[in-house]
Order: structure tokens, then sequence, then C-alpha cells
């Protein structure tokens, strides 16, 4: 159940700066509950966040999204709001309120926010990148 948002365009206003474009991708240093670390993906093209994707994963690769057992707990704690979906899709919305792309957070989902508090961090974070032309894959502390 691996969470994408494909090709969803978004014509954003910029004020003064531009996005390169190129695939973005970051993941927290640390592993949370001894586990899972966050990661955030976007690709940017022509100014505009094309996708953008979030999700917990293992040292060895495997995806939280992907395993059952772990969205049902998820599921129960942030009452049936799949946050892996519901995060990309908040934060492409606000920025289509605001026509900003910097915006500093999207709410938080209830039982998840820790996740929801991450991705805002983790998703400025690339923004920044790409503002300096820097695409490529990062890590780093989140908390």
């Amino acid at each position: 159940m691996k969470i994408i948002i494909l090709y969803f365009t978004l014509v954003i206003t910029i004020f003064g700066a531009k996005l390169t474009d190129g695939y973005y991708s970051v993941i927290e240093n640390t592993v949370r509950g001894k586990k899972w670390k966050t990661k955030v993906e976007l690709k940017i093209k022509n100014n505009e966040i094309i996708w953008i994707d979030v999700d917990m994963i293992t040292k060895d690769g495997k995806l939280r999204s992907q395993d059952e057992k772990e969205m049902e707990i998820i599921l129960k704690d942030t009452y049936g709001i799949d946050p892996y979906i519901k995060l990309p899709q908040k934060y492409l919305e606000k920025i289509e309120e605001t026509d900003d792309y910097k915006v500093f957070k999207v709410d938080t989902i209830a039982g998840a926010t820790v996740i929801s508090n991450k991705f805002n961090k983790m998703v400025m974070f690339l923004m920044k990148k790409s503002e300096e032309g820097k695409p490529g894959k990062f890590k780093g502390w989140f908390h």
C-alpha cells in the first residue's frame, strides 16, 4: 500500500525563488522505536511539485505502509486516517490555498503527531535543497 501521488501537478506562485527540477529524498538518521525511519520523497518539474511521498522504512528497506500489522495499529491510532496518504494531500492542498510552497506546516493528524511533525520539517528541508539547486538523496536529524 505504498502511497504515492503521481503526476498531481500543481501551479505554484513562487515569490522570488525558483525550484530546481529533480528528485529529492530524505531519510532521518535515527530509527524510531528501534525499527522505523521516516522518509520523504518528492519530484519537482517546471517549478512545480509533481509527486510527493511519505512513509517509514526499516534498515532493510521494508516500508511501514506495506506492513499489514503496522497499518492496523496506525489506522486504529489515527481513527481510520492513513497519514501516508493524507499528509501529502494536505500539503499540496495548503500550497494550492496559499499559492506558496513555503508552507511551514500542515495540520497534525490525530494519532500521528510524530510523523506529521517530521513530515513538515523534512518537506521544508527538501524545498530548501531545491531552491539551492541541489537535488539528490539526503539524511538528517528531524526531531
